[in-house]
């Protein structure tokens, strides 16, 4: 009977917690419309940071909602380098993929490490004792650095196959 009693608390507190809403301040209408004029966001992929602000004041709050908003506009850009770097894989033969694809994440990770320092901070804002802070790139760009990256690799591993090859034709 005791079993049955704590069972039926234990489900009716978890369908409680699960039917709460906890508001969003980065989903309030005024938020939204501040997004929407400082972002464009089908041209921009953006990643937002909160931080509390705490004792030791805005400017440590600031550092916190930046590194925050680096770390996932870090992460959307590795997901948007993962279509483009897979892209210029299609028109290769499947011996030039095995070759190229274990060097593919190390050269997004170095892409999008090169893309977020060159991020822009878009918008900042305090509400209800948190610090809020945008940062973007554009889409445009994520694809220039990946095509530029992608190329200088190419261009790198093709003069190093040119010196083995040399190496093997002065041995004749």
């Amino acid at each position: 009977m005791l079993k049955k009693i704590v069972s039926t608390f234990f489900i009716f507190l978890l369908v409680g917690c699960n039917n709460l809403s906890i508001p969003n301040p980065l989903e309030t209408s005024e938020n939204r419309e501040k997004m929407s004029t400082s972002v464009d966001s089908e041209n921009e992929v953006i990643g937002i940071g909160s931080a509390k602000i705490g004792s030791s004041g805005t400017l440590v709050a600031n550092g916190k909602a930046s590194r925050e908003a680096k770390e996932k506009l870090k992460s959307k850009i590795l997901s948007e380098e993962d279509i483009i770097f897979k892209s210029f894989l299609v028109p290769a033969d499947p011996y030039t993929r095995k070759i190229l694809s274990p060097a593919l994440s190390d050269l997004m990770e170095y892409t999008a490490n090169q893309l977020v320092q060159k991020s822009i901070e878009k918008d900042s804002w305090m509400e209800n004792n948190k610090v809020y802070i945008v940062y973007s790139i554009s889409k445009n760009e994520i694809l220039q650095e990946s095509q530029n990256i992608f190329t200088q690799y190419i261009d790198d591993i093709t003069s190093k196959f040119q010196l083995i090859k040399e190496g093997v034709t002065q041995t004749e």
